[in-house]
């Protein structure tokens, strides 16, 4: 009787165990297929607390579905499942409720691996970005001197072999010879530009008015600009070229300096002329400039002249650094040009007014333009005339001549500040016209 008792136990428990198996495996089938359907129908999102977002994949104006332990929302709205059927469909809706009625734990397994908001999810750190590759560049050598940047006016630079500069070359004026590195820009205004066979230049090379010789073996990193002007190269020029050092003191220089002023003189006179003829109008307005505001003038034409040099300077450097401006450095020699008729008209001004004078004290017609004018630069230049002749006479005349070189460029400053008071200044409105009455 036990035994048989026993035999009935086992086997209940050997079927309760099988039931259980067989359940598990049905209810494990069932939540595969429930999570196929889903996310064939919708993208399921995992929220937080275990609660889970569906979006319907067929429409992205579709409603959203929330399912969590509080019961379903649709579109942030709490829903019923009348009202989830009425909204989803029968199909959907079917879906959604299948999932309201799972546990937390079995939403949790069901959806472990499906995809997870961003404020739950670990994203995995991002391989780094790739470095860029390095620009090409020159070898650099370690070794020799490493300097700044060479600036240099009127005199040669030379980069021997094994020298390093550490920044630009300059030259204005000079010549540039590179036999070793330049780790920036060459740069040659006025004077040529020489690279030897072991030179090396990391950028530009740019040469305005004068030749580029370069060897087999020097090395360019950048561009070659070169604006020719002819074979120009100042820094080659030296004062000894003049004929008249060789002649210094004795009578043959004074001779030739005698027949340079005269020269001179009747050029300006031309000159002059030239001015009244074509523009007599604006020369007696500056000249008027000139005798109310001499001092004024004076002091305007002098900070000009300190200035003209720094502006020229940095105006040239401007235009090669931007490489774009080089063809511009074209337009110096038309700005030069502007810059003596300016001068001139200012002389020419300052003649007028002096010629006036001296006209008016000798008792002499100022009617004549022309005479005013060349009587006035003939007095400008007549301490410098004397000078000239008592040289061929009296070895020592340097006071009277400087003084007359003075007085000559004393001449030309107030000019030039005058033309500029004349065109920046407004031109004086014309008096009314008065009617005298008449008396019957």
């Amino acid at each position: 009787m036990k035994r048989t008792a026993i035999i009935h136990l086992f086997a209940l428990l050997t079927v309760v165990a099988a039931g259980v198996e067989l359940g598990a495996q049905r209810e494990q089938a069932d939540t595969t297929t429930l999570k196929t359907s889903l996310e064939r129908r919708f993208e399921v999102v995992q929220l937080r607390g275990d609660g889970v977002a569906l979006k319907s994949r067929d429409s992205r104006n579709g409603p959203s579905i929330e399912i969590t332990d509080d019961g379903i929302a649709v579109d942030g709205e709490p829903a019923t499942g009348a009202e989830v059927r009425q909204k989803l469909g029968a199909a959907d809706a079917a879906l959604v409720l299948q999932v309201s009625y799972l546990t937390r734990a079995q939403r949790h397994d069901l959806f472990a691996s499906s995809q997870t908001t961003p404020s739950t999810a670990v994203l995995p750190t991002p391989p780094p970005a790739p470095e860029p590759p390095p620009l090409p560049r020159f070898e650099r050598r370690n070794r020799g001197r490493r300097d700044g940047d060479r600036v240099q006016f009127g005199s040669n630079i030379t980069i021997r072999e094994g020298e390093v500069v550490d920044g630009d070359v300059v030259n204005i004026g000079g010549s540039v010879t590179v036999d070793g590195e330049v780790r920036g820009d060459v740069v040659g205004i006025g004077g040529g530009v020489t690279l030897g066979p072991k030179a090396s230049v990391e950028n530009n090379v740019v040469v305005v008015g004068g030749p580029l010789n370069r060897a087999d073996g020097a090395r360019i990193g950048g561009r070659v600009q070169t604006v020719g002007v002819g074979n120009l190269n100042f820094g080659d020029f030296r004062w000894t070229a003049n004929p008249l050092w060789l002649f210094w003191g004795s009578m043959v220089g004074a001779a030739f300096a005698l027949v340079f002023t005269l020269t001179r003189l009747a050029i300006l006179c031309l000159l002059g002329a030239l001015v009244v003829l074509f523009g007599r109008n604006y020369m007696e307005r500056t000249a008027d400039h000139v005798a109310t505001e001499t001092v004024k003038a004076g002091a305007i034409g002098f900070l000009s002249q300190l200035l003209f040099l720094p502006v020229l300077v940095i105006t040239i450097v401007v235009l090669v650094m931007t490489i774009i401006g080089i063809p511009l450095l074209l337009l110096l020699p038309f700005v030069f040009l502007g810059l003596g008729v300016v001068a001139v008209i200012g002389f020419t001004a300052v003649g007028y007014r002096l010629g006036g004078l001296l006209l008016t004290r000798l008792g002499w017609a100022t009617d004549n333009p022309y005479t005013t004018t060349i009587a006035g630069i003939v007095l400008v230049l007549s301490p410098l005339l004397l000078a000239r002749l008592l040289g061929l006479i009296v070895p020592f005349t340097f006071g009277l001549g400087l003084i007359g070189m003075l007085l000559e460029y004393a001449a030309w400053t107030v000019g030039f500040g005058a033309v500029a008071l004349t065109r920046f200044s407004r031109p004086a409105a014309p008096p009314l016209a008065t009617t005298t009455p008449v008396q019957v």
